[in-house]
């Protein structure tokens, strides 16, 4: 088999996206020759690099494959990242969602003598959530799997009102998990955690928990190149709770919002601009209701400024890289929007520089992104894209070693 280090075939890139880089990795081999050697037309392989189709026949995944000596899951699935398949923390998050206890009748689990309080469970689960948003995962892989386990005692030791509250608590620690999870390549795992996530979050007392769980489903299904299903599960979901703007809740807004931004993203990937830009305008109405942005870690990320970012990532996605540095001009980067989606907006800045060959611009932004969340300066994969692109330059601008070599991008 072909060496997978020589090729970047990351689970968020569709199946197109991957038989692309796969295929230009060989010297020589285009499309027609590819289709001579695997027995498929021409015209598919086209159509699936061009991400004109985002999926094919097994059968017709299986001859690339062979064609480009290549394993059957990495085209299809792509390559789980040595962290996800080698972390013991993540090892230990995996067994802590699906405990053997659960396939074992009338399981004795050990217990201490008072159930775990559940406002203080609730206040652990919050603070992961922003150890999350600043990426930090190996403090997420050794806290989640006990926090996973003290949510399931407080489910089933407490009653009444309070058990309702444990789910909750259980709930966002499930989509909690599922996030690190597909940080980490395993999206299968994390649907998984998921799909049980939402079996509990119908059973508590919190009516946005199931649409909050369906907004990171649309989220792994955008990571996965499952465009369509993505934009649908949003929309859908948002559909089915809009709320009234006059009267509702700051946090009922706030999942409402979350819902059309990501239905936003998968439109704008999908290249469906006008789409993205007619749901960035609903966005906005309702991110003028809100007022302000939502601190609530317990909700959606939400409100005037993520929406401004989104909009910048909207004409990012189209090529509209004056349109989008026009708009990043407007957008402070102080306010209550979590680190995460600071670097996120940062990322699609300094790409849109080094578009525009404004380089020392670009090295700019990844330094304030650096001083801001250095974990998702490491982590990201267009961050090293966009060094890549600055390092390839006839003149490198000062300071872009620099940042390779904190981003641990080869040059």
């Amino acid at each position: 088999m072909r060496d997978r280090n020589a090729m970047e075939l990351r689970p968020d890139m569709t199946i197109g996206e991957r038989l692309r880089v796969t295929r230009r990795s060989i010297n020589g081999l285009t499309q027609e020759l590819l289709a001579e050697r695997s027995g498929v037309n021409v015209d598919t392989i086209r159509k699936l690099e061009q991400n004109q189709r985002q999926s094919a026949r097994i059968s017709t995944i299986n001859s690339l494959a062979r064609a480009l000596d290549l394993d059957t899951t990495a085209l299809l699935l792509g390559i789980v990242s040595e962290e996800g398949g080698k972390n013991p923390e993540i090892t230990a998050i995996r067994r802590a969602l699906v405990p053997a206890t659960d396939f074992i009748p009338s399981a004795e689990t050990d217990t201490e003598d008072a159930p775990p309080d559940v406002s203080a469970l609730r206040r652990s689960v919050s603070d992961a959530w922003t150890t999350y948003h600043e990426g930090d995962m190996a403090t997420l892989g050794t806290v989640l799997p006990q926090l996973l386990a003290e949510a399931r005692t407080a489910v089933r030791e407490h009653t009444n009102g309070t058990a309702l509250r444990a789910r909750g608590v259980l709930v966002k620690t499930m989509q909690l998990s599922a996030h690190v999870l597909a940080r980490s390549g395993m999206e299968d795992l994390a649907l998984l955690s998921l799909d049980r996530a939402q079996h509990v979050a119908r059973k508590s007392n919190d009516p946005l928990l199931p649409a909050m769980i369906a907004n990171s489903v649309s989220w792994i299904f955008m990571r996965t190149g499952r465009l369509e299903d993505s934009e649908h599960v949003a929309l859908a979901t948002a559909d089915g709770i809009e709320p009234k703007l006059r009267t509702s809740s700051r946090d009922e807004i706030a999942v409402y919002g979350g819902l059309l931004l990501s239905g936003m993203s998968a439109a704008a990937r999908n290249r469906r601009f006008d789409t993205a830009r007619d749901l960035l305008s609903v966005a906005r109405a309702a991110a003028q209701r809100s007022g302000e942005d939502s601190s609530n870690r317990w909700t959606s990320v939400f409100g005037p400024t993520a929406v401004a970012m989104q909009a910048v990532a909207v004409e990012s996605a189209a090529g509209e890289w004056g349109t989008a540095l026009r708009l990043a001009q407007r957008i402070p980067l102080t306010g209550k929007v979590p680190d995460s989606w600071k670097a996120w907006f940062l990322l699609d800045v300094a790409y849109a520089q080094a578009q525009t060959y404004r380089d020392s611009d670009s090295v700019e932004t990844l330094r304030t992104l650096r001083g801001i969340a250095p974990a998702w300066l490491k982590r990201s994969g267009l961050s090293g894209v966009v060094i890549r692109e600055l390092l390839a330059r006839p003149r490198r601008p000062r300071g872009v070693v620099a940042l390779a070599d904190f981003a641990g991008v080869a040059h």
